[in-house]
């Protein structure tokens, strides 16, 4: 590959992410201790193989250079990659050249664009060009950067626990295919997971051609099967709703985290957010959910409930629309009320208004919301139904069920597996893992040596996105042609190679077998392809369509179906993505383990979720550990309090508690996957929880969370704001008297600000502050001391709100980074002069001057200012490294760290100007967490153009300044948020 100058060899045996210190206080703490795990099941023969000798080292150095003359003979031609940015060819050291490529998170592509210097990814970024992405990112893109340079990825291919090569592996599968033949692949089966790829469907459709007999079977553990299975029900077709929420005047969210930053939501979300200004016509948003998500904290209406009780408001909201359903159980008051007013809501808006129902709720609850749409006029206007682009709309547990039925019964001789590691997120029930041990030959890929692969027969190390070549489609259908940065760090191989195996064509790269796939299907794109590579985006829409009437019979029929209500006092046990690992894929990924959960603010670990009133009743509290009986299946974990939380559930989070090879997942929080059903992946009522006398410190970045009158987050009503909320505003902004002139200062003067009304609290800006600021992680421990190190925090505040109770709160999130004051409190204090002002207006750290004093944090009134205790970077492995931005100092132990205003950037973009002959335009230094941000909620820019896009956000009347009885006149400041609440409910 041209561009992919650093060639890298295997980094020696990894000590682990972090350096436990302390035994003794790990346990009491309540920590387990990361045990080794070898890279081969323990009792191998790699496993008991002694230390290499020089003698092993000089063979393994001939076969490797044997292996990659092999590897020139199978390759004909070099592999090119193509700036997303065009530059005259050739590197420049130091130089940037980005990339247009794309990441696939839940089936569906995100656009990006990576930054490569001399030829190894250091930044992801949002892709402005590509209609889905609109330049925004979420955590996960963001910190997929660090898995590519993890030393615990899969090292090598091997045949039980023998390591082998990729040419014995395609002899082998060579064999197999030509006896899989005799009966049509009767007995072939694959298991892999739902997405978009037109690449994959190719390869599928030609493997069912030479296997007829073969099946494909699918699996999510996130699935969106609810969805398909309640548009088939109400409209005869699996279908996909696409609600347009530019041209929603009214939003209901029906246990829906449709502001969660994921692909398949960052279209909605930029359009939904546009909307919350004042200064036009706000929309309204209603949700009802059991656990706070992004979604519930910004919403004007907020209704707790457990998630099995949701159907009944559903229902009660469709009769008060003049539908015949009723709901089965009578509402709580207050959530009559709610429904009562919503309905009215939707009518009055009729045609501007839309329902959207969530992943977690049953099929009945979709096809309800299908119905809905129709009597509130939304379809047509404000929705839209699709065919679904996903390559199966059966990826659930169902699909599993009968999976695991063919394998005990002796049908299955061979299964191939790409699906992110079944054996262990697989509901619990099904015993997945023992069914594996049924089929003779069991091949499976992955990036970790994890709990699937210990079974395996053949086991192939998947690349990486960023060393692939390969297709995706994102939500919108626009097609991305995906592209590596760098060869494949530790010899991967991508599940398209994979399926070409079995087709015969296992020789082949991945690069060519994506050119032939699209030389096929689109010989335009493949005439054009190095403008279709560099472009990042290839327009091929999803199909919509306007549905017919729904049938009123099958959806009542639906509901029939749904299981009764809870019994008076039966706890519900609610499962849900973990807002860092998702389903699990990311728990080897630091960085995300130490991003606090957006809602409950807790890190490394996954403590069951329980509202005050339900800790009560349980005679527990925050740190209590307990344990979780459901479906006969028992685990331990410790308790959370959590304001807003729905009474009688109790909520645990997805994708903890792993015992594979990935170390820094080891032991982290405890496997919720045991307790899932088939029956009920999402909730269900009966379990019990038993308390042990234990307990066992919750890491917390935040454990106060009332402002306590202060108001530092400015959330008012728009009724509030058009009355006198502009003159309460007036108050908190722009210069205190003074007996000292203030001067206007020339040149640039940089400033920021932050759009509350915009902002979810996503950490999208916290996690690209780390990738771009090389940031360290400090582990579970230290965060409990209270020395997390990010640069950028997310405040979140509970209201008492408008029912005037401390257990049904309004929430509110409020980013938090150095304000760069013009007073600065921590210049004063410094005695070394570590701190300092620069001429255009910001704070800045003299890293070889500061001694560690601590002086300027004590005197923050913001608390934004980080103090690296230890040498977090010392035992960084050698291709961990590699991830660091050269741009920015690798701190050293003894210092203080913050915010800098991404001053890097600042200096990149006056070199350009100066280059170009020109200036600085607006827009021309974008930050990290601006450029990450999915709802544009930061701004950053000059303050001395009075017309760039930060004067006007300075200028505008919801702008205030935190703490500005303080006089520190800070350069970033924050547009309130402007709610806009039913007036009946107020």
């Amino acid at each position: 590959m041209s561009q992919s100058l650093v060639q890298l060899g295997l980094p020696p045996e990894a000590k682990g992410r972090h350096q436990w210190r302390s035994l003794a206080e790990r346990a009491r703490l309540g920590f387990k201790d990361p045990p080794f795990t070898p890279e081969f099941p323990p009792g191998s023969d790699a496993a008991a193989a002694p230390e290499p000798s020089r003698r092993d080292f000089l063979t393994l150095l001939s076969a490797s250079m044997a292996m990659a003359a092999l590897e020139g003979c199978l390759k004909d031609k070099p592999e090119q990659v193509v700036p997303y940015t065009v530059r005259p060819e050739g590197v420049t050291p130091s130089d940037t050249l980005h990339y247009a490529t794309a990441m696939t998170i839940g089936g569906f592509a995100s656009g990006l664009v990576a930054t490569s210097r001399e030829g190894r990814p250091t930044k992801l970024e949002g892709n402005p060009d590509h209609p889905a992405s609109r330049g925004g990112t979420g955590v996960y893109e963001q910190a997929s950067l660090l898995q590519l340079y993890d030393p615990h990825r899969a090292k090598a291919i091997r045949r039980g626990a023998r390591a082998e090569s990729w040419v014995k592996f395609l002899g082998d599968v060579r064999a197999l295919g030509v006896r899989l033949d005799a009966g049509a692949g009767a007995s072939l089966r694959f298991l892999v997971e739902p997405d978009a790829s037109p690449l994959h469907a190719s390869l599928r459709a030609r493997l069912l051609k030479r296997f007829p007999k073969a099946k494909f079977y699918a699996h999510d553990p996130l699935s969106r099967d609810a969805i398909y299975e309640g548009t088939r029900l109400a409209l005869g077709e699996p279908l996909e709703p696409r609600p347009d929420l530019a041209k929603a005047n009214v939003v209901v969210s029906l246990d829906a985290d449709f502001l969660s930053p994921l692909p398949a939501n960052r279209a909605g979300l930029l359009a939904f957010t546009a909307r919350r200004d004042p200064a036009r016509a706000m929309s309204r948003l209603y949700a009802v959910e059991s656990a706070p998500t992004v979604t519930g904290m910004f919403a004007d209406h907020r209704q707790r409930l457990r998630s099995s009780d949701v159907a009944d408001f559903a229902l009660a909201l469709a009769q008060k629309l003049g539908l015949a359903f009723a709901p089965r159980a009578p509402l709580s008051p207050a959530a009559d009320k709610l429904a009562a007013a919503i309905a009215k809501d939707l009518r009055g808006n009729r045609g501007a208004a839309v329902v959207i129902a969530g992943e977690r709720q049953p099929a009945a609850v979709h096809a309800l919301a299908v119905a809905l749409n129709e009597a509130i006029g939304a379809v047509g206007d404000c929705l839209e139904y699709g065919i679904p682009l996903l390559s199966d709309v059966r990826s659930g547990p169902a699909a599993l069920r009968e999976l695991s039925a063919e394998l005990r019964a002796g049908a299955v001789d061979t299964l191939v597996v790409t699906a992110w590691n079944p054996a262990y997120s697989a509901p619990g029930d099904l015993e997945l893992a023992s069914a594996f041990t049924r089929a003779e030959n069991l091949v499976y890929t992955g990036l970790y040596e994890d709990e699937t692969s210990r079974g395996a027969s053949w086991f192939v190390p998947r690349a990486h996105w960023l060393e692939s070549w390969g297709d995706a489609r994102s939500f919108d259908g626009t097609a991305t042609l995906v592209q590596p940065l760098i060869e494949p760090l530790y010899g991967g191989f991508t599940d398209a190679q994979v399926y070409a195996a079995f087709l015969g064509e296992g020789d082949k790269s991945a690069h060519d077998l994506v050119q032939d796939a699209w030389r096929a299907s689109r010989p335009d794109v493949a005439a054009k392809w190095d403008a279709a590579v560099q472009s990042g985006a290839i327009a091929s829409g999803a199909a919509a369509l306007i549905a017919g009437p729904s049938s009123g019979e099958a959806i009542a029929e639906a509901i029939r179906a749904l299981p009764a209500p809870l019994a008076p006092g039966e706890l519900e046990l609610g499962f849900h993505p973990g807002a860092s690992t998702l389903d699990g894929r990311f728990a080897n990924n630091a960085w995300l383990q130490e991003l606090p959960d957006p809602v409950a603010k807790s890190a490394w670990g996954n403590p069951a979720w329980v509202s005050p009133a339900t800790a009560r009743a349980l005679g527990v509290d925050t740190n209590d550990v307990v344990t979780l009986t459901y479906a006969g299946r028992t685990v331990t974990t410790p308790v959370l309090v959590l304001p807003g939380h729905a009474d009688g559930v109790v909520s645990v989070h997805l994708g903890y508690g792993r015992q594979s090879g990935e170390h820094v997942a080891r032991d982290v929080g405890f496997d919720a996957y045991k307790l899932r059903t088939a029956d009920a992946p999402w909730f269900g009522g009966g379990v019990l929880v038993g308390r042990t006398g234990r307990r066992q410190v919750i890491p917390l970045t935040q454990e106060h969370w009332s402002m306590e009158g202060r108001d530092p987050a400015v959330d008012v009503s728009l009724k509030e704001f058009e009355a006198h909320g502009k003159e309460r505003l007036d108050e908190r902004r722009g210069p205190l008297p003074s007996l000292y002139p203030q001067w206007e200062k020339p040149g640039h003067q940089w400033g920021m600000a932050i759009d509350l009304a915009k902002c979810i609290g996503c950490n999208a800006c916290t996690i690209a502050c780390v990738a771009e600021n090389n940031i360290p992680v400090v582990g579970p421990e230290d965060v409990i001391k209270g020395r997390v190190m990010h640069w950028i925090r997310i405040d979140r505040y509970f209201d008492e709100g408008p029912s005037g109770s401390v257990d049904e709160p309004q929430a509110i999130t409020q980013p938090m980074a150095c304000v760069h004051c013009e007073n600065a409190p921590c210049e004063y204090v410094c005695p070394v002069e570590a701190t300092v002002h620069s001429d255009e207006g910001l704070n800045e750290m003299v890293y070889n001057r500061c001694v560690g004093t601590r002086y300027c944090s004590n005197n923050c009134p913001y608390k934004v200012r980080r103090f690296n205790w230890f040498n977090f970077h010392k035992d960084v492995s050698s291709t961990e490294r590699l991830v660091y931005n050269p741009d920015v100092t690798v701190r050293a132990r003894g210092v203080m760290e913050k915010c800098t205003y991404c001053v890097q950037r600042i200096e990149h973009a006056r070199i350009d100007a100066r280059n170009r002959g020109g200036t600085i335009v607006d827009g021309g230094v974008v930050t990290a967490c601006e450029q990450a941000c999915p709802s544009k909620a930061i701004v950053f820019g000059d303050l001395s153009d009075r017309g760039s896009r930060v004067s006007v956000q300075h200028a505008s009347e919801r702008r205030y300044d935190v703490l500005h009885e303080l006089n520190t006149r800070p350069r970033t400041v924050y547009l309130a948020r402007v709610r806009n609440p039913n007036p009946e409910l107020a």
